[in-house]
């Protein structure tokens, strides 16, 4: 079992660095905040790498079940102080779990659907909340992927992953350029239905 005690730990220095898009896509790796988001990520097959835990935070049942499965999972459990935690944590909520773990590799090429697929096209989309908000929102209604085009921001951006509650890593989803996902939606006969917020027309028509 390994403990760190220290904020100036190279382990905890480096799983920090991970909250910048450049460090992220440089390690290949991810950040994942969350009992539920953890769980979700080893059922989408994403490897994880190790888990930071904290005893005075990981008190529920869901935090300890992240941990087993991880663990069964070959990641690495590493049990940190409340300070050190608190240093690796973000947002408001707290559960006492934090995970690093390779950034999943999906393309646009290899995305495999079903007859007559709903999908969700977002283009240009700028704030991670959003993107999350509309993954957890294409989970609950059976979507059956998610493309960003032209996104600003990135897929696995750690605020990108907490407003999904993890439905970004069982989601199919990936990124291209706004042309590439036309001509792929084209070469495949899917009909394409633009929504835009300044319209005055009503989505029920």
């Amino acid at each position: 079992m390994i403990e760190i005690t220290s904020v100036h730990n190279p382990r905890v220095k480096a799983a920090v660095r991970l909250r910048d898009r450049r460090y992220r896509e440089k390690q290949g790796q991810i950040l994942i905040d969350g009992a539920r988001e953890l769980l979700r990520a080893v059922e989408g097959g994403v490897k994880v790498l190790e888990v930071f835990t904290c005893q005075q935070f990981c008190d529920s049942l869901e935090g300890r079940r992240a941990l087993a499965v991880a663990l069964e999972h070959g990641a690495q459990i590493i049990h940190v102080s409340e300070p050190v935690f608190e240093k690796l944590a973000f947002g408001q909520r707290t559960e006492g779990v934090l995970a690093v773990a390779e950034m999943p590799l999906r393309k646009l090429a290899d995305m495999q659907l079903p007859d007559n697929p709903l999908l969700a096209v977002l283009e240009g989309v700028e704030k991670p909340g959003n993107l999350g908000a509309v993954v957890r929102s294409a989970d609950a209604a059976g979507i059956a992927a998610v493309i960003a085009a032209d996104a600003i921001c990135d897929l696995y951006n750690p605020n990108a992953i907490r407003a999904s509650l993890g439905a970004i890593f069982t989601v199919p989803i990936c990124a291209d350029t706004t042309a590439a996902v036309l001509d792929w939606l084209r070469q495949r006969g899917i009909k394409i239905v633009a929504a835009w917020v300044f319209n005055d027309r009503p989505s029920t028509e």
